[in-house]
């Protein structure tokens, strides 16, 4: 067995026998970043998940096994605190614009192949509508769990971001310069005018300006009565 391999058979054995109980935790949406999040853990040397088996929060030899998971949000944030202690996490953020027609692109190429989702995975005003809501709801959940722990929390914007790579690794106690592992594809080109429509007319149902839909932490308006000033509409004004 070669040096490489033994690290990687050591790093299992810690991980599975619950000694390396610090993780990783993308917690962003999907269509946010997530690849390139997983990229760059892998690039680290890191045991990395991407997919939708941990989002459940109870998969515990899963969650042993691998260091570090994206790929949409978790069920159960509180939980995994509790369960992996001292952890870091990530929210990975985009405009909710370009984040929407993401979206509504990924769901045309499923159909494409026959991937038939649920009423929330569907080119529908219905579907937006949802997303819109649960993304602002689940981002100030997130700001408001960490408002006392600010150095467990990065959000960080992959999409527009050119240092954020850097930032993660920094964050995580990488020391360096480390460029994005991926490009991403600009999202402002050849948007189909029915999209556009659609997001219009859920701005307007949801009383929500056009120009929030350029926030990628959340819009103000959809916020309710509660007092979130303290907190950042855009990862910009970090």
């Amino acid at each position: 067995m070669n040096i490489e391999n033994a690290r990687i058979s050591l790093h299992r054995f810690l991980n599975r026998s619950g000694i390396r109980k610090k993780k990783i935790f993308a917690i962003g949406f999907n269509k946010s970043g997530t690849t390139s999040l997983h990229a760059l853990f892998m690039s680290l040397g890191l045991f990395s998940y991407h997919g939708v088996e941990w989002r459940g929060c109870d998969n515990l030899k899963l969650l042993r096994e691998y260091d570090c998971f994206s790929d949409d949000v978790p069920k159960d944030l509180p939980k995994l605190d509790k369960l992996f202690p001292r952890s870091k996490f990530i929210l990975q953020v985009r405009d909710l614009e370009s984040w929407v027609y993401s979206r509504l692109a990924h769901i045309e190429r499923e159909r494409k192949q026959n991937v038939i989702g649920g009423p929330e995975w569907e080119l529908t005003e219905f579907a937006i509508r949802s997303w819109v809501k649960k993304r602002n709801a689940h981002h100030l959940f997130v700001l408001s769990y960490f408002s006392k722990r600010p150095s467990d929390l990065l959000v960080v914007n992959f999409i527009r971001d050119e240092t954020a790579a850097a930032k993660v690794c920094n964050f995580l106690g990488y020391k360096g310069n480390y460029p994005k592992p991926l490009e991403n594809a600009n999202p402002s080109k050849n948007i189909p005018p029915e999209y556009s429509k659609m997001l219009q007319n859920v701005l307007a149902e949801l009383k929500i300006p056009e120009a929030e839909a350029k926030n990628d932490i959340y819009c103000p308006s959809l916020a309710g009565s509660e007092n979130y000033s303290g907190f950042p509409v855009d990862s910009s004004l970090l």
